[in-house]
């Protein structure tokens, strides 16, 4: 009887340690997902200042596409294993080469390390977790984001009227500052799920 007892207190402790456990893993995300959320709204509110040796602009755009990351969520079929790099593609010149780039360094994504990466025109996009998509690249755009379709891949532009021509993220520079758009029905013809809460500090914009 009194191993019977014993065996139960261990079971409760136990139990208990589990609840204990899973609320402390449901904080963490919670305030992982905060301290993101509150990088994003500093950029929102930051000035971009470009100049010939600090390309600011570039800088928070970086910043932006590492953020977006962590507010989206892959199919596990898009990585080719669990310690395959997340990949962001550049269609067109890079504008991150340098210090800029060096910002990712040994920053990771739900375990996946962060890789840059330009785009080939005659590339197929499908190994890019996300396209970033430069405002010179119009043709490339179109070809771009007809293959996304269906895809488990995030496009993210900077020229003017990139989301509602079917890009699911936009960049805008609107009074000195970023903003962004997102396209859900873009964004619903793919295999992502974007958080709420990126939703939440986004323009929408539909097709």
């Amino acid at each position: 009887m009194k191993a019977r007892k014993r065996k139960l207190a261990d079971l409760s402790s136990d139990s208990r340690g589990l609840r204990c456990s899973r609320r402390g893993q449901s904080w963490s995300r919670r305030a992982f997902t905060g301290i993101s959320a509150g990088i994003i709204l500093l950029a929102l509110f930051s000035p971009v200042r470009a100049t010939n040796n600090d390309n600011s602009e570039y800088r928070l755009k970086l910043a932006f596409l590492y953020n977006f990351a962590q507010f989206v969520q892959w199919p596990t079929e898009a990585f080719p294993d669990s310690g395959a790099p997340l990949t962001i593609c550049i269609a067109g010149n890079n504008p991150f080469e340098g210090d800029i780039e060096q910002s990712l360094s040994g920053r990771t994504v739900g375990g996946h390390p962060v890789e840059l990466r330009r785009l080939d025109p005659h590339e197929d996009p499908h190994f890019c977790q996300m396209i970033f998509v430069r405002a010179s690249e119009t043709k490339a755009a179109a070809k771009i984001l007809a293959h996304s379709r269906g895809s488990s891949t995030l496009t993210v532009g900077e020229a003017v009227g990139f989301a509602a021509r079917g890009g699911i993220i936009n960049l805008t520079l609107e009074e000195n500052r970023l903003r962004f758009e997102v396209n859900i029905d873009a964004a619903a013809q793919t295999r992502l799920r974007i958080s709420s809460k990126l939703l939440s500090l986004a323009k929408i914009v539909r097709d």
